[in-house]
């Protein structure tokens, strides 16, 4: 599902959550991700909101791109500065692997 369709108030009542997103244009968030994001990096927010919460980012990028998944990178220091843990590193899909896409 988009992120945007995801109701974020339930996000703090959440175990495990794996979230994947691209980066457009210069260093942007995907549309579909845009109020999710905006929602996300609202100051007022407390340090421990999600410290019950464990995730998973993605990222798909292209490193041909001087802001090669930064989306997916800024989205994972959010979710850590409001106390959720990661369940694993965060990865990052490049288009330009020499293996492909695929790899």
């Amino acid at each position: 599902m988009p992120m945007d369709a995801y109701p974020l108030q339930h996000l703090p009542d959440e175990k495990f959550v794996v979230l994947v997103t691209a980066t457009t244009g210069q260093g942007d968030p995907p549309d579909n991700m845009r109020k999710f994001w905006r929602l996300l990096l609202r100051k007022n927010l407390p340090g421990d909101l999600l410290s019950g919460l464990q995730y998973a980012v993605f990222g798909l990028g292209d490193s041909g791109y001087v802001k090669y998944n930064v989306a997916a990178k800024k989205l994972d220091r959010r979710l850590a500065a409001l106390g959720a843990e990661p369940l694993l590193e965060r990865g990052l899909g490049d288009d330009q692997h020499p293996s492909g896409y695929e790899a």
